[in-house]
């Protein structure tokens, strides 16, 4: 009797792990494993997402892969990742491109986000315009302050930053011999901490959240830029409050784009940032959501005896 007893003690304890193991492997909205690519501008954004997401769906195993944006689109098309978090909705050749695959990727903005021009503390100046921006972008670099040469620093040289401001201000042309891109914005802050007469393109995602540890760190050796549209115009820096208005000519948005099915992980992800818990997230660490959940208030006027 004890035998049959520990017999089908060791068999129940065997089909639990069994059952245990299936639900973690089964691609659900809460359970599977995926990688997700992501350009490393949403480093602190991306991380503090999934980690949360996590907390909640203990069977989620999400892969997070640092990257650029090039790459992101790259592995999504190769079935690298199921779900990636660029800085922008995908072109209409790239989407025929995956139609041609007979695949309809699915695309959400999540956040409003922007293109941060940091420099060394001790920079001659705290304002720029785009004008000015596009003429160092071309190699004019003695354009903007007079007699001194500066550089132009990209966090990478397939960023999404880079790419937007090729697009948008030298589309016919390429970047100037003062312009180089670095691995990633650490390196990027840490080469503008070296040189006084550098500007350095990020993506303000890095800087937004202003109690996080390692935004602290950045901000003690660097400054951000101003930025107007044109000289002589009202300059305006990137924060939760001008990136809404859009008031900061240098406004982007957070796009989840995935490829999977709609009952996956990839799915589950997808729906968490861009539903209540995802976007107050992001309002807490200095972006402005992309929907913002709607508040009631009702004020009692009866009068107090």
């Amino acid at each position: 009797m004890k035998t049959i007893f520990c017999s089908f003690t060791l068999c129940f304890f065997l089909a639990a792990c069994g059952l245990k193991d299936d639900i973690t492997k089964k691609d659900t909205p809460t359970s599977g494993k995926v990688n997700l690519f992501f350009d490393e501008g949403l480093t602190l954004h991306i991380n503090n997402q999934t980690f949360t997401f996590k907390s909640f769906y203990k069977n989620a195993d999400i892969n997070l892969i640092p990257s650029n944006e090039k790459q992101c689109i790259e592995a999504l098309y190769n079935d690298s990742s199921k779900v990636i978090a660029i800085s922008r909705m995908l072109s209409e050749k790239e989407i025929q491109q995956f139609k041609a695959k007979n695949i309809i990727p699915q695309m959400s903005i999540v956040a409003g986000d922007a293109i941060a021009l940091i420099v060394n503390k001790n920079f001659p100046d705290s304002v720029i315009s785009i004008t000015e921006l596009a003429e160092l972008l071309k190699g004019n670099d003695s354009s903007y302050i007079k007699n001194q040469h500066i550089d132009i620093v990209f966090d990478n040289a397939n960023s999404g930053c880079t790419r937007q401001l090729k697009d948008s201000l030298v589309p016919s042309q390429n970047f100037g011999k003062n312009c180089t891109g670095l691995q990633s914005t650490p390196d990027l802050i840490k080469a503008i901490t070296q040189s006084s007469l550098a500007i350095g393109i990020c993506d303000y995602a890095w800087l937004s959240d202003k109690d996080d540890n390692t935004t602290k760190e950045f901000l003690k050796s660097v400054k951000i830029l101003a930025v107007s549209k044109n000289k002589h115009e009202t300059a305006y820096m990137p924060d939760q409050s001008n990136i809404a208005t859009r008031h900061y000519p240098l406004c982007r948005s957070i796009c989840i784009i995935r490829r999977s099915a709609e009952f996956s992980l990839g799915k589950g992800i997808e729906t968490f940032i861009a539903g209540p818990k995802g976007q107050l997230m992001f309002l807490k660490q200095g972006l402005p959501p992309n929907r913002q959940e709607e508040r009631v208030i009702e004020i009692d006027m009866t009068p107090l005896r």
